[in-house]
């Protein structure tokens, strides 16, 4: 007999629990007034990256467009374990946060 009251009341408390969680989604709905939110596409020229390094040191990538003699052109200025600087690449973050990485690496752009 007890067992069945048990049983009786842990539904009666699942229930209550989703109907609060109903009536809480339900508030939280957005509504018509709400300013909407930009878009993300590929129309972004700036990007920030920060890690930790296999070392455990930190790094810093900043990469960037910056318009040179009317072309469009890829710049990054890093800080790390190899220094703090800017160079012009289009090499890919990924490979650019390994080379700063390294303490002795060199940092070279593309020309």
């Amino acid at each position: 007999m007890f067992e069945s009251k048990r049983n009786l009341m842990r539904c009666f408390w699942m229930l209550f629990g989703l109907m609060n969680a109903a009536l809480s989604c339900a508030v939280a709905a957005p509504s018509d007034t709400l300013v909407a939110q930009q878009a993300i596409g590929n129309d972004e020229d700036t990007f920030v990256f920060m890690a930790r390094c296999p070392s455990g040191a930190m790094y810093r990538l900043i990469s960037y467009d910056k318009e040179v003699s009317g072309i469009k052109q890829s710049f990054y200025d890093y800080e790390g374990p190899a220094g703090k600087g800017t160079v012009k690449t289009k090499t890919a973050p990924r490979v650019l946060a390994s080379r700063v990485c390294l303490e002795r690496a060199e940092i070279a752009g593309d020309e």
